[in-house]
């Protein structure tokens, strides 16, 4: 079965949102949450190369797809409720797997985790250790274009603003590029996800205790500053290691997601007998 056709399940975050996911495949569980202008089919070409070794949970996050959006203010704490409330369908030793900003709610959720609720982490360049990078005034812009219903301008200031700190190359978004209405009626998100990872400031030693096998995925032909972030972020983790995706950059999982699986799938075959 594909991701495409699986039912849609829902589960209640802890504020009473409506989270939404799909599986995919048998086997141990990963626990997928996609980044921020994605959605459950952002994982969904990498879940489907691995679903006859393992059972992926592919979020809608909220405000996304068959998810609720619940009530203001956004935080990135809801989102790690979000994620915990799917870890609970998905059983305990679950393995939980992020992207860009869903990376960042990954490394939190891990952080925050019980001992045996997660079984290891793997994030493909998550949105920590950026704080400061994008001035406040630039990320009001884009609620600004919103308010003025050009979606289209928002997105485009946004992806402007993140190649421009150094953190995607905005040619290499081209996947996201077919799908425009799809990006169009998110656009809105990217100002709030944009401050959340802002609010986590610089510094990495957060996560230095996170006692958890730990995969970073990153692309070689992502910008320099992102490429240090992530080399940063395995070596402060005790259990961390990088994988590089070569000649790729921000959304290898959807351009290339035969590398993407194979590297995942090493770090997972790697993980003792769930």
């Amino acid at each position: 079965m594909s991701a495409s056709v699986a039912p849609v399940e829902t589960v209640r975050s802890a504020d009473g949102t409506v989270i939404a996911h799909r599986r995919l495949g048998r086997g141990p569980a990963v626990v997928a949450l996609h980044g921020g202008l994605g959605s459950a089919a952002s994982w969904a070409p990498v879940a489907e190369r691995l679903a006859d070794r393992y059972e992926f949970f592919l979020i809608d996050r909220r405000g996304r797809g068959h998810s609720g959006n619940g009530s203001d203010p956004h935080s990135l704490d809801r989102e790690v409720d979000d994620a915990r409330a799917v870890l609970h369908v998905a059983g305990a030793g679950a393995v939980l797997l992020g992207h860009s900003y869903g990376g960042a709610v990954a490394m939190e959720t891990a952080r925050l985790a019980a001992p045996g609720e997660l079984a290891a982490v793997a994030v493909y360049e998550p949105a920590v250790g950026v704080g400061g990078l994008i001035a406040p005034a630039e990320i009001d812009r884009v609620d600004e274009l919103i308010r003025a219903g050009r979606h289209g301008s928002a997105l485009e200031h946004g992806l402007a603003m993140l190649d421009a700190a150094g953190l995607v190359t905005r040619a290499r978004m081209s996947p996201g590029a077919r799908r425009p209405q799809a990006l169009l009626a998110i656009a809105w998100t990217v100002s709030r996800e944009l401050r959340a990872a802002d609010a986590l400031g610089t510094d990495l030693s957060r996560f230095a205790e996170l006692e958890l096998p730990a995969l970073v995925l990153a692309g070689s032909a992502s910008p320099a500053r992102q490429r240090r972030t992530c080399e940063d972020l395995a070596r402060t983790l005790p259990g961390g290691e990088i994988a590089w995706l070569p000649d790729l950059g921000h959304v290898a999982h959807t351009a290339a997601p035969d590398t993407v699986a194979a590297a995942l799938s090493s770090f997972l075959e790697a993980l003792p007998p769930r």
